[in-house]
């Protein structure tokens, strides 16, 4: 039985303090042994699904700030299923760029089986190069839901 490949994206701008959350969060999980055998992908503010994914990949973990209505350092789990991916959480601090590249991968059969948006709602996205202590004080925690994540069965 194949192993399941697993990848982390963060995506991130990390010029805007908290918006960068998401890169921060693959950078520091690349340094982990424990993630040795986990494709983890710094993807900027814009990346590429196209070109990033490819067809070993069954479950996308997307790690990235997200305007919800919750307080500062709050963590949503979003699993986009086949039936929700057009409902999925348009208010990303990048627009619609990964959302409509999923939109079309599903229409052309490409998207992973399993995809889940790990939203971190951010503080602060004045432009600067740290983030918030709000934040900051929460990467384990973010690194914990993502860790649960990739552990999940589904």
């Amino acid at each position: 039985m194949k192993k399941p490949g697993i990848m982390i994206l963060g995506i991130g701008n990390l010029l805007c303090r908290d918006d960068g959350i998401g890169v921060r969060i693959a950078v520091e999980m690349q340094g982990i042994d424990k993630y040795s055998g986990i494709r983890i992908v710094d993807g900027g503010s814009s990346p590429d699904l196209f070109s990033l994914l490819d067809d070993d990949i069954d479950k996308l973990i997307i790690v990235d700030a997200l305007r919800g209505s919750g307080l500062p350092g709050d963590i949503y789990r979003l699993h986009l299923q086949e039936e929700n991916i057009a409902d999925g959480p348009a208010a990303s601090l990048h627009g619609m760029g990964v959302l409509d590249s999923l939109k079309l991968m599903k229409q052309l059969g490409q998207q992973p089986p399993r995809v889940t948006v790990i939203g971190i709602e951010p503080a602060d996205v004045s432009h600067g190069l740290e983030l918030s202590p709000i934040i900051e004080s929460m990467v384990p925690a973010i690194i914990g839901a993502v860790e649960s994540e990739i552990g999940r069965p589904d």
